[in-house]
């Protein structure tokens, strides 16, 4: 059931992501982006990465967005006159060609097996003596991924301050 779960969201995902690129209406590409996000944060969560998962949802799904709509809105001027897909030679070629590998990766691939026991256990034994943290939850987050953290903390903070830097000069 889990396997047939995954793989059904990998595919939900990938046309998210594919019909994103190819709609003219960017405000439609923009939720679509955002349902790929989102969809990105399930897989992660179900991939025994609950951190990552929250991370993903919260910046790509929640600010990204918000920041897109944002760009969307400030740089278009007028409404788009077409809301339809666009088609090119070369965009069919390269939609293709990503499909291909993916099924190529998705065959060749072979599946996971089990679960991260091993990592699970040497939290539970070293968790407290390495880190100090009663909560193993804040082990993981506070000591043994803090500078992971703090990167994807200024990584935010710099992509929202170089957005409304860019996007209020957009109106002088």
């Amino acid at each position: 059931m889990t396997d047939v779960f995954i793989t059904g969201l990998l595919f939900v995902v990938v046309a998210a992501g594919t019909l994103s690129i190819l709609f003219k209406d960017l405000y439609v590409s923009v939720i679509l982006l955002s349902i790929f996000s989102f969809l990105s944060s399930l897989l992660f969560y179900v991939s025994h990465a609950p951190d990552v998962a929250i991370t993903e949802a919260a910046v790509g799904a929640g600010m990204t967005t918000l920041i897109f709509v944002w760009a969307v809105h400030t740089c278009s001027p007028r409404p788009p006159q077409s809301r339809g897909i666009k088609l090119s030679a070369g965009l069919l070629i390269d939609v293709l060609l990503v499909a291909a590998v993916g099924i190529a990766l998705f065959i060749f691939l072979p599946p996971l097996q089990g679960t991260p026991s091993f990592l699970r256990d040497f939290l539970f034994e070293h968790g407290y003596k390495d880190t100090g943290a009663l909560n193993l939850v804040s082990a993981v987050y506070l000591g043994y991924r803090a500078f992971d953290t703090f990167g994807e903390t200024i990584v935010l903070l710099c992509a929202v301050t170089g957005s409304i830097y860019f996007l209020s000069r957009a109106h002088h």
